[in-house]
Parts: C-alpha cells; structure tokens; sequence
C-alpha cells in the first residue's frame, strides 16, 4: 500500500513538473513572438500613428508579463525584463524622429512643389508666346524687342525651374541614396509613395522636355549652351545615381519602370540636341559668310571638313586672282575662324569632349599654309644684292693679290 501511495505521489509530482516546465516554455516563446512582432512593427511603422499604436502594444506586453518578471530575467540572459523593454521604447523614439524629420522635410518639399508647379505653368506660356511670335512673317523692331524680352525671361524660368527640381529630387531622396541596397517593403513603399505624391517623374520629364524644346526655339550662342552643358551635367548625374535603384524599388510595375527608362531616353535627346545646336551654329557662322563647307557634327568631321576646303583653296590659289583669294583667305580666317570659331566655340567644345586639341592643332596649320600661299614671306633682296657685292668684291681683292704675288716670284727666279 506504500508502495502504491509512494509510487501515485512520483507519477503526480513528475507530472506536475512536467507541466510546469512545459508552461514556462510556453511562456517564454510567447514572450519572445510577441516582442518579435513588436520589434519589426516598429521597423515598419509608416507613421506617427502607427508609432502610437506601437507604444500601447508596448505597454500591454509589459502589463501582461510583470508578474513573470522574475523568471523572465532569468530566461532572458543577457538581456533581462527591463533591459529588453528599455529596447524597444529607444527603438520607437527614434523611429519617431525620424517621422519628426519626414514632416519637416514634407513642408519644404510642398513648398518646392508649388514653386516648381508655378514655375512649369510661366515657362509653358513664354513658350506658347515665343512660337507664336516666331510664326510672323516679316517682324517689325517691336516684335524682335518682345520676342528678345520673352526669350530672356523664358531663359531666366527654365534656369530656375531646373534648379528647384533638382533642389526637389536632393529632398526627397537623399535619404534613400544613403539607405543600404536591401531595404524592407515599408522602406519601399515610403520612396514609391514620396515619388507619386510629388510627380517626381512627371517634373523630371518636364524639366528636360522644356529645356530641349527652349532649345529648338530660341537662337543660343556659346555661352549658353556651355551653361546649359554644366547643367545638364550635373542634373544627368543626379539621375544616373538615383534611377537605376529607382527602378528597383519598382521592379513589380512595368509602367514605372518604362517612365524610368523614358526619363534615360530623355536626358539622352537633351545632351544631343545641344550638340546638334552647337554644331549647327557653326556651321552657319561660315555660311553667313557664303563659306561652303561640307556639313559636319563631331570634331573629327569638323576638322576634315574644314581642312579639305583650305586644300582646295590652296590649290586653287595659283590659277584664281590673287586680290579675290586674299579676300577669302581673310573672310575666312579673321572674320570667321580666329574672331569666332576659335575664340568662342572651340573653347566649349573642347570642354565638353566634343572636340580634341588636336583636331585644332591640324585646322591651324592648315591655315599657316595658306597664308604663307596667299601673303608669301618677302624676300630680302637688298641683302641678298649687298651680299653678292661683299662676295665679289671679296673675290675681286683675293685675285689681284695672287696677281702682285706671281711678279715678284718671277723675278725671284730670275736672280738666282
């Protein structure tokens, strides 16, 4: 009968035990999924609301699990219930700063926006204005003086344009050049929805739809197209750092992902229609001046061209009246060449790598050859005569010295 009683209190207390262990596991591990979910809440959270809701989620644990605060602190080495809780809560504040720093950031960005927005509708209109007066035939002094007006201020509202929007893509995503390459889907969802609510990719596309059409619309010399260069510059490289990871923040819409590459496609017609502008523009400083080149768009081409039409007219110089091909020598390289090309262009597009001093080098030489065809170097002809004087008279004197010599030799002889 002991044995009975002895042997129901071991099962009891086994199972008693057991039960106790297999509660305190249990309690553990919903501790831990609990604090888990908390913890990447908060690495979620897209809102100050979210954080709030967060913060009670927080306390209710806490309240839930105080009175195992013992046991706790010691399953939670090396961490224990304070130190776990004290955690999270610093997790929340700065999570909450940064939604602090979004709404601050938010404020200026609207303010861009508007700024942006208003900007866009101004330029619109000059352009509208522009082609309107382009379109007249005939334009009297008051259309030219409007038309000029109109150009300087459009000039004036594409610069600015162009900067608040790059002003607007350093706001938005400066943030997320700096976040590492894997970012979470709340991290994802924060860059989409910043680049929907402030039509990042429609004022992109605009800026550089605008500047190509100012282009096309308004006569541009060298310095403007070099400004418009050290802009394009800078805002392609923006763009070159940020589209790429834009695109795969949205590598599940096809849309976006093709307004990515449309944008790419766009800064590419941007940097060509400057360089089709440029080319363009000197070429037509020579044919002001009835000089027929043949049509070029790179530096090489510019080279060759220019340096076979020097050719011709070096060849042609002999059998050509010398007064007319001395007018053209000079029409060409002091009205248009050297005043200039030389002067104003050459400079922008060697900058630009558009051009290599070398193929300035070979176009110069050229035209040292020609100009010593066209205005040979004179001759000295008063030195050359006084020399051959010097020599004869040098000569003159060498032989009648051998002449007194071969007397008195003679004589000598004769003596002995």
């Amino acid at each position: 009968m002991k044995t009975k009683i002895f042997f129901i209190t071991l099962v009891t207390f086994i199972t008693f035990t057991g039960l106790h262990a297999q509660s305190d596991y249990a309690k553990l591990q919903n501790f831990k999924e609990r604090y888990s979910r908390i913890e990447e809440s908060i690495k979620q959270a897209s809102s100050l609301g979210e954080c709030h809701s967060i913060s009670q989620n927080i306390d209710e644990l806490k309240s839930d699990f105080f009175n195992d605060k013992t046991f706790l602190d010691k399953s939670l080495y090396p961490d224990n219930f304070d130190d776990s809780f004290a955690k999270l809560e610093n997790a929340l504040v700065l999570r909450k700063e940064d939604f602090t720093q979004i709404t601050d950031l938010s404020t200026k960005v609207n303010a861009l926006q508007y700024q942006v927005t208003n900007l866009s509708d101004k330029n619109e209109d000059l352009i509208k204005q522009i082609n309107d007066l382009n379109m007249k035939v005939g334009k009297n002094e008051a259309v030219v003086a409007r038309l000029n007006s109109l150009i300087s201020k459009l000039r004036h509202g594409i610069n600015q344009r162009d900067k608040l929007v790059s002003d607007l893509v350093d706001n938005l995503l400066s943030d997320f050049m700096k976040t590492p390459a894997q970012m979470s889907r709340s991290d994802k969802q924060g860059i989409i929805s910043k680049v929907k609510s402030n039509n990042l990719f429609y004022n992109v596309e605009r800026t550089i739809a605008d500047n190509i059409q100012f282009i096309k619309i308004t006569p541009m010399n060298a310095e403007d197209l070099s400004n418009m260069k050290q802009q394009f510059h800078g805002f392609a490289q923006r763009w070159k750092q940020i589209g790429p990871r834009l695109g795969s923040v949205y590598l599940s819409s096809k849309e976006k992902k093709s307004e990515i590459a449309d944008i790419d496609s766009l800064f590419s017609q941007w940097d060509k229609q400057m360089d089709t502008e440029m080319w363009a523009n000197i070429y037509r400083l020579f044919q002001e001046k009835n000089i027929m080149l043949t049509p070029f768009n790179n530096g090489d081409q510019f080279a060759f061209s220019v340096n076979s039409y020097i050719e011709t007219e070096i060849q042609n110089a002999d059998k050509s009246n010398k007064a007319e091909s001395a007018k053209l020598f000079d029409l060409f390289s002091d009205s248009v060449y050297f005043k200039t090309v030389r002067s104003k262009w050459i400079p922008v597009l060697i900058a630009n790598n558009m051009m290599n001093p070398a193929n300035k080098d070979t176009i110069e030489t050229k035209l040292a050859a020609w100009k010593n065809i066209i205005y040979p170097a004179p001759t000295n002809w008063p030195y050359i005569i006084a020399g051959l004087l010097l020599v004869s008279v040098i000569v003159f004197l060498i032989i009648k010295l051998k002449r007194k010599e071969k007397p008195k030799t003679v004589q000598q002889t004769a003596n002995m």
